[in-house]
């Protein structure tokens, strides 16, 4: 058995097999002892969030030991999927400005005689 120390929304120590515990056991242990949901709790260890995947990683696997700190930060279901929202749309409109900029240098490409007939 290892011991985790938990800071933030639940303040205390886990004894977990790092082995056998996976980010979506240690999530829902967290969100129990501090009676919040699981999807409002955000843990943090060595500078990384600590997401669930599709739940096979091990605490072993993604650098947990004894005596590692964990922080459980306390998150608004709302504000993730806003925040998640405006990733998106992030995302969407680099991906445009991309497009553009690729249109752009294929304009530049073309003799002086065929570039007026890209933009119209």
């Amino acid at each position: 058995m290892a011991k985790l120390k938990v800071a933030g929304a639940w303040v205390g120590v886990l004894e977990v097999e790092l082995d056998n515990w996976t980010v979506p056991m240690l999530r829902a242990e967290v969100a129990r002892r501090s009676n919040l949901g699981t999807e409002s709790i955000n843990l943090i260890s060595a500078g990384k969030v600590l997401r669930d995947d599709d739940g096979s990683q091990k605490l072993s696997q993604l650098g947990l030991k004894n005596n590692s700190k964990v922080l459980s930060s306390r998150v608004a279901v709302d504000e993730g999927k806003s925040l998640k929202a405006k990733f998106l749309a992030e995302e969407e409109r680099i991906a445009r400005l991309a497009r553009l900029n690729g249109l752009g240098a294929e304009a530049a490409s073309l003799p002086s005689s065929q570039q007026g007939v890209l933009g119209d």
